[in-house]
């Protein structure tokens, strides 16, 4: 989570401590019910490099988390995460899922709106 944020528009300056409260936030229902069908971990080397966390949230799927680490970037893992999260989501009869992203992510952004999310 850190290396996958550090240097982009969404680096806090966080710390190892505040990453394990937001993962423990999540995993607790911060994001609401976490739903460990239509996530995923995508492990290398016994390291986790991409990552897709998906809850439900207010009575939508929300997409949590897409988080790729800086050196597996461009490799189309998020892409695919998403795509299989959507997947496992429309199979358990949702037909809309929502993510916040920061408007100056410009390559998040073009991720997602290639997949068919629309800014509200």
């Amino acid at each position: 989570m850190l290396d996958a944020y550090r240097g982009t528009v969404d680096d806090g300056g966080e710390g190892p401590d505040e990453a394990l409260s937001e993962v423990r936030k999540l995993l607790q229902g911060g994001y609401g019910d976490f739903n460990p069908s239509a996530s995923e971990l995508i492990e290398q080397d016994g390291a986790v490099v991409a990552t897709t966390l998906v809850t439900q949230y207010q009575g939508a799927p929300l997409i949590a988390f897409s988080l790729t680490h800086p050196k597996y970037q461009r490799r189309g893992l998020a892409r695919g995460g998403l795509l299989r999260a959507l997947e496992a989501l429309r199979q358990s009869g949702h037909t809309q899922a929502y993510l916040a992203v920061t408007s100056t992510n410009l390559p998040a952004l073009t991720l997602y709106e290639s997949l068919g999310f629309q800014r509200v």
